[in-house]
């Protein structure tokens, strides 16, 4: 009879996540009904508010690199990570107060190459799209993958199948309800997951006996901002590296131009990245908490692993719900830049007019989410750790753009040759430092990138002004 009972509540518990599956894949049908254009699918109607704004720029940060991967490597290491990561945090607050408020100067602007073109050109506008390109396709496969561990645990699915399911899920709503399915569902994931981590922090907590016991339990090492065995300049490396990391990526810039109001954007924006803190600190202390409770587990089984333990049957299906929740809003952002990217920055320029009429367009946009999706399929299975994935993904990004494209943002003066200049600086110094500066001294490669990035930029504009500056005086 109990056998029978528990089968009942763990079938409630399975119909409560695949219901709550279809409730947002008919939020993304819903939406398909009004978008019919390029523009719906990659912007809508810049109505999107306040709460909307912070909600589904939250879930998208909120993904399984910064939660999943997060507590696996503060149960490996200990709280190293988790302290390191508030330099996202901090990037996403100085986003709000310096770039937020200036986004009306790109009203019109669909993708980052609409942001670049106007000051570098048609090759930066390409070469934005698909570094857009490569680098969602990078982090969206760590959110696959974190969706595959979670589907695998609660449904005995392989984790091939369950990344391939969960891939699928997201592709559909995505590619159908563009821009507006991916920000109603994430304020509807947002609100999930911003109780479901909170919930098995508390349940774990009070399983360890309190704070004071957990502590008491842990090694030492594992409550050491700066543990044996690192330094202090690594941990300053990896504070930096998540600061530059995903800054203006493809999905955070598309949140900051579906705005029309710029002071709630600025406002939504610096809220968020000052919620993030305590979510970082608490999906890392469920790596402390797992620590002492499952010290024999895989890392990378944390949070799964810490609902079977601690949630009870019956409110465990709405747990999973959040937790499928905090994948699924980060996966769903980075799909869809991805497929804006190559088809406004790549595609549009390097074909005829005759291809730019909008429902070539809206079409293809369509074809490339599905050919984005794919492509992160594989990264996931190759790549085990969703936080070593973001960090690939870094690579691809910040070194090589995020001083062009925070001019251009700001609307300083810059010369066209400057750009590719800094392109340039920042792909040699990052390929060089990977090969040899690394053995000598713990700096990633992705912060000596951009560093060379700003110093070739800086001094190409500089000696311009100095060229024009001397034209006028002998003039």
């Amino acid at each position: 009879m109990r056998i029978c009972s528990i089968k009942v509540y763990m079938n409630l518990d399975n119909s409560i996540v695949i219901l709550y599956v279809v409730l947002v894949v008919f939020v993304g049908l819903f939406c398909a009904r009004r978008t019919k254009s390029f523009k719906d699918f990659a912007i809508s109607d810049m109505n999107f508010g306040a709460f909307a704004i912070f909600a589904t720029l939250s879930a998208s940060f909120i993904g399984g690199g910064y939660s999943f991967g997060n507590a696996a490597k503060v149960f490996d290491s200990g709280i190293f990570y988790s302290v390191a990561l508030i330099g996202f945090s901090l990037q996403i607050i100085l986003v709000g107060i310096f770039i937020a408020p200036k986004m009306s100067a790109h009203d019109g602007a669909v993708s980052v190459g609409d942001i670049l073109e106007p000051t570098y050109g048609k090759p930066a506008r390409i070469i934005g799209g698909l570094l857009s390109f490569v680098s969602c396709a990078g982090i969206l496969g760590a959110q696959l993958g974190a969706m595959g561990l979670i589907i695998n645990t609660f449904f005995g699915i392989s984790i091939a199948s369950s990344i391939v399911i969960g891939c699928l899920i997201v592709m559909l709503y995505s590619t159908l309800g563009g821009i507006s399915a991916v920000v109603w569902t994430d304020v509807l994931q947002f609100c999930l997951l911003i109780v479901a981590v909170p919930v098995i922090f508390c349940l774990g907590l009070n399983e360890c006996g309190g704070w004071s016991e957990l502590i008491a339990k842990l090694p030492a090492q594992h409550l050491k901002i700066i543990p044996e065995g690192s330094s202090v300049l690594q941990f300053v490396s990896l504070f930096l590296v998540f600061v530059l990391g995903e800054t203006l990526v493809p999905p955070y810039v598309q949140r900051l131009l579906v705005s029309k109001d710029k002071k709630k954007l600025a406002g939504a924006t610096i809220a968020s990245g000052f919620l993030s803190v305590p979510f970082f600190l608490i999906a890392g202390g469920l790596g402390l908490i797992a620590m002492v409770l499952l010290p024999e587990i895989n890392s990378n089984a944390v949070f799964p692993s810490m609902i079977n333990l601690l949630v009870p049957i019956g409110l465990k299906g709405i747990v999973i719900s959040g937790v499928v929740a905090i994948i699924m809003s980060s996966a769903d952002s980075f799909l869809l830049s991805s497929s804006v990217g190559i088809v406004q920055d790549v595609f549009m320029p390097l074909t005829s007019d005759k291809w730019h009429d909008d429902k070539y367009k809206f079409r293809l946009a369509r074809v490339v989410n599905l050919v984005t999706g794919l492509s992160a399929m594989t990264i996931s299975m190759f790549i085990p750790n969703m936080l070593d994935i973001l960090v690939f993904a870094y690579n691809f990004w910040a070194p090589m753009i995020l001083v062009q494209l925070i001019a251009a943002l700001l609307k300083k003066t810059v010369t066209k040759a400057s750009f590719f200049g800094g392109f340039a600086g920042g792909l040699v110094g990052s390929v060089l430092w990977n090969m040899f500066g690394s053995k000598i001294l713990p700096i990633d490669s992705i912060i000596v990138g951009v560093v060379c990035n700003f110093a070739v930029f800086s001094i190409m504009n500089m000696r311009s002004k100095s060229s024009a500056n001397a034209a006028e005086a002998v003039a």
